[in-house]
């Protein structure tokens, strides 16, 4: 009886031992696990991708204000005085309408004068002709030589003041009115009636409606290298009735610190630029209406694409940071590992990359502390 006592106090001892023992290392497992999930809170958080396949596209979104393609200033240098004006702004003309007529009698007055003159001096040639018709009868050489040197004298003269007078009636019809120079439109009237002509301005300007519109904005040199001359466009234009036509470009050239085209959206700072013009046919526009184009282009090679915010520059040029797992007996562990790579062209969110990252790999976008190569890391 004693020795059967004496086995059940060991059995209970024994199971007990191993009670606290599962205990024990139940608690051990904890804390490790404990341990490990604080450290794991203190390591930096990263944000990851994947690249992606395809091809860059570059987008671009430039404004400017309508005007007309054919614009001429018409104005009268004469200094006369308005004497009607024959057309108001907006009004359509036809090639050789009148448009604006001056007062000249001033200048026809000065053509009278020198006409009578000029008869004037038809009458003294008759005179010296009949001198000289005297002088041969009588004989005399002298005379005869000294009459025909006065008439032909005479008859320069007479040349020089007829083509005067040509010059002043052509001055003066030149200058009695402005016409139009083709069909077009009025867009400006500068000239008031009884005033003097507009000085050093235009007292006219006239649009050649055919022609059409135009405007021209800055865009940077890698999206306007992008464009052809003759590329059709679409144009939106802004105001109470907003509507899309056609637009196509005119010229691409270099900008100089002259340009007054409107920069648009998608340009960095000092990026280089070009002027673009564009040309639109469209009677129901007007000037000064307000336009703007947006543009899409894309390189021409398909490329592993990768987001700006995981590019990093120092000394050496361009690299990222790549997730490396580790298989561990506590679960997978994440390291950073920096990877230089080659951007072969790049826009506003994201960049082209030719050699340092393969598609599927991830690379870490964000980080909540500053990262270094072999630095442990967790995934948000």
């Amino acid at each position: 009886m004693e020795l059967q006592h004496t086995e059940q106090t060991k059995s209970a001892r024994k199971r007990m031992i191993r009670r606290f023992s599962g205990w024990f290392i139940g608690l051990l497992i904890a804390f490790t696990l404990f341990s490990n999930t604080l450290m794991a809170l203190t390591l930096p958080k990263v944000v990851v991708a994947e690249p992606s396949r395809g091809q860059l596209l570059h987008n671009f979104q430039g404004s400017g204000v309508l005007k007309w393609r054919t614009e001429v200033a018409l104005t009268n240098s004469t200094g006369w005085k308005v004497k009607r004006i024959d057309v108001k702004e907006g009004e359509v003309v036809k090639k050789g309408q009148k448009l604006v007529q001056y007062n000249s009698e001033e200048a026809e007055q000065q053509i009278l004068d020198e006409q009578a003159s000029l008869h004037k001096l038809k009458l003294t040639i008759e005179d010296l002709q009949s001198s000289f018709i005297e002088a041969v009868h009588s004989g005399d050489e002298k005379s005869i030589s000294s009459a025909k040197h006065v008439i032909e004298n005479s008859k320069i003269d007479l040349g020089v003041q007829e083509r005067k007078i040509q010059k002043l009636q052509d001055h003066l019809t030149n200058n009695r009115e402005l016409v139009a120079p083709f069909d077009g439109i009025v867009t400006q009237v500068n000239a008031i009636d009884g005033l003097i002509s507009s000085n050093g301005g235009a007292d006219v300007r006239i649009s050649n409606g055919s022609h059409g519109f135009e405007f021209a904005f800055l865009a940077p040199a890698g999206i306007a290298d992008l464009l052809e001359i003759g590329e059709k466009l679409d144009v939106q234009v802004n105001g109470n009735n907003v509507k899309q036509v056609e637009g196509q470009i005119a010229e691409i050239q270099d900008a100089n610190s002259n340009d007054t085209g409107s920069v648009g959206e998608g340009t960095t700072l000092n990026s280089p630029m070009k002027r673009i013009l564009v040309t639109i046919q469209d009677e129901s526009l007007k000037r000064g209406d307000r336009v703007q184009v947006g543009l899409t282009k894309p390189t021409s090679d398909d490329a592993i694409l990768i987001s700006n915010k995981a590019i990093h520059e120092d000394g050496s040029g361009k690299y990222i940071f790549k997730i490396e797992e580790r298989n561990g007996p506590l679960g997978n562990t994440y390291y950073v590992r920096k990877t230089s790579i080659i951007v072969s062209d790049s826009n506003e969110q994201e960049s082209a990359v030719t050699q340092g990252v393969f598609e599927h790999e991830q690379i870490v976008l964000e980080s909540s502390t500053p990262l270094q190569d072999g630095d442990k890391v967790r995934m948000q």
